[in-house]
């Protein structure tokens, strides 16, 4: 990891020298974990947003407290793009056309505005070159990758050496809580109040838990 780190820090050190201040996006996933860690070691001035699926989850907030607490961060809070997507799709809600009149949005959107509330002449996140989420990021200008050539194995051992501790999720969605059926189980079972957040907003997702008591599928 040492080659792979050390070009890492080079690279933010050499950004931090033509930007005073950065916005990263934080998930509270591991990478986006890292990313903050070394973010703030480089940067004068940090500044995080997060983009929630459903507002208000008790595990999520607790992730986003860590974060506050240990970085001394201000993590601004934006409605993910598949939240809007998947109530005017009426999945797992009804829609009957009366959310078709919300306004769909991506995630060079969010980006953009961030940049603009903030003053932050550069965001950073935690995509890899793997992820998917790196094909979007790369549209908006001055966006900054520095796990772009990071593998997990990478990822894990530097939380391990910076004593960071591994964020409990379903580890099927970015925003640590998403409509797959696995994501739902782990909410279900896991997070019982936070289940019932999310059924106020897609009121047939416990329809994945009758599945899984009637049919034990998964």
């Amino acid at each position: 990891m040492s080659a792979i780190y050390d070009k890492t820090v080079d690279d933010l050190q050499q950004r931090a020298l033509e930007n005073r201040r950065i916005a990263v996006s934080f998930s509270g996933g591991k990478d986006s974990l890292v990313t903050l860690d070394l973010c703030r070691k480089a940067f004068q001035e940090v500044i995080c947003f997060f983009m929630y699926f459903i507002p208000g989850l008790e595990h999520i907030e607790k992730q986003l407290a860590y974060a506050r607490e240990r970085w001394h961060v201000e993590i601004l809070e934006y409605p993910h793009p598949n939240l809007t997507d998947n109530l005017i799709g009426g999945i797992y809600c009804p829609n009957y056309y009366k959310l078709d009149d919300l306004m769909p949005f991506k995630i060079a959107d969010i980006y953009r505005l961030v940049k603009k509330e903030t003053g932050a002449t550069l965001i950073a996140t935690g995509s890899k070159r793997s992820d998917y989420y790196m094909r979007m990021a790369v549209q908006v200008k001055d966006t900054f990758l520095p796990l772009k050539d990071w593998n997990k194995f990478d990822v894990m051992a530097y939380l391990q050496r910076a004593k960071i501790p591994l964020p409990q999720s379903s580890g099927k969605a970015t925003t640590g809580v998403g409509l797959a059926t696995p994501s739902l189980l782990w909410l279900h079972d896991t997070y019982p109040e936070d289940f019932k957040k999310l059924l106020t907003f897609f009121p047939y997702a416990e329809a994945a838990v009758w599945r899984r008591t009637y049919y034990g599928i998964e």
